[in-house]
């Protein structure tokens, strides 16, 4: 299965906005496991957008012009991605619409969002964690109850959270609250 995270321009509009106003990815980790969770493959790029970083975003992530400067755009890395990506079956994130729908608008600037080969499952683990205390929670949230330890050093840079994400996935296994059997 693939874990990921990504770290973007800015949150997801409307779809019936533009292409062009919904954010692009500024970095991107995801990593395959197995189903007893150990790490097989990592694909881990930082990637320079068309537009400047908002200065919020900066402030939340860490992730400045200077820092993609010389970076690979997501053309770029767009068949490296394929190949992690093909012959999956499980792709698992915090926030999955959120991901999805951000490499979504990343190929349909490129034309190629037919062309990509996505996991026919996705699972998100905001959905699969919300009847634990009945609401959303968040990934720091969810890695406190599963391990015990606060998950705020490296918060909001993908691979951090993918690692969290990933103990926090266990944990969700273990405890019954996801079957990757159904899967």
């Amino acid at each position: 299965m693939i874990i990921l995270d990504s770290e973007t321009t800015g949150l997801l509009k409307p779809t019936l906005a533009e292409s062009s106003q919904q954010p692009f990815i500024t970095e991107l980790y995801c990593c395959k496991v197995t189903n007893d969770f150990k790490l097989i493959d990592e694909f881990n790029h930082l990637i320079k957008p068309p537009i400047p970083i908002p200065e919020i975003i900066t402030k939340i992530t860490g992730i400045d012009d200077a820092m993609l400067a010389g970076k690979p755009s997501f053309v770029e890395i767009y068949d490296e991605l394929c190949d992690f990506f093909l012959g999956e079956d499980i792709l698992v994130a915090h926030n999955a619409s959120f991901d999805v729908g951000v490499i979504h608008w990343e190929l349909f600037r490129l034309d190629k969002e037919k062309q990509f080969p996505w996991p026919k499952n996705h699972i998100c683990t905001v959905e699969k964690s919300f009847g634990i205390k009945n609401r959303r929670l968040k990934l720091s949230q969810l890695h406190e109850m599963a391990t015990g330890k606060s998950h705020i050093e490296g918060a909001h840079r993908a691979k951090e959270d993918v690692m969290a994400l990933v103990r926090s996935f266990k944990w969700l296994v273990d405890n019954g609250n996801i079957d990757l059997g159904d899967y």
